[in-house]
């Protein structure tokens, strides 16, 4: 990967939050591939496998107001490109949740995709 495709993939990530943020659910096709994967099962969400299983929860799904990405990490693992940030939402109450997005991406003639997005909580812990 050159710098061009880590700005891109900075550029993808930013705008996730901002899509979710303002429930363009539809436009998910701008961050996730065809065959995307959305992991939440640190949340008891599930996980959900390609681009209309992946809508289709966001549709249904609690969201909180807001999504806060940082630290955001891009490199090459075993020819792959991958991304690794933290993520920082408001929950009821003005409780705080955050975790990191482990992501693999694929460079699509669209531009680059999330091809699967692991959730892991990390703080507080989810409740089980």
């Amino acid at each position: 990967m050159d710098t061009r495709d880590i700005v891109e993939i900075q550029q993808l990530m930013a705008h996730y939050g901002h899509l979710v943020d303002a429930k363009q659910w539809l436009r998910l096709g701008e961050i996730f591939s065809d065959d995307g994967i959305f992991d939440v099962i640190a949340y008891d969400a599930g996980r959900h496998e390609g681009l209309r299983a992946v809508i289709a929860f966001f549709e249904r799904a609690n969201h909180p107001p807001a999504h806060h990405n940082t630290n955001l990490y891009v490199y090459e693992e075993a020819g792959a490109a991958r991304a690794l940030s933290k993520y920082a939402v408001p929950g009821a109450g003005g409780k705080m949740f955050g975790g990191d997005y482990k992501d693999a991406l694929v460079k699509t003639p669209s531009g680059w995709r999330i091809r699967e997005r692991l959730v892991t909580a990390r703080w507080p812990s989810p409740e089980k």
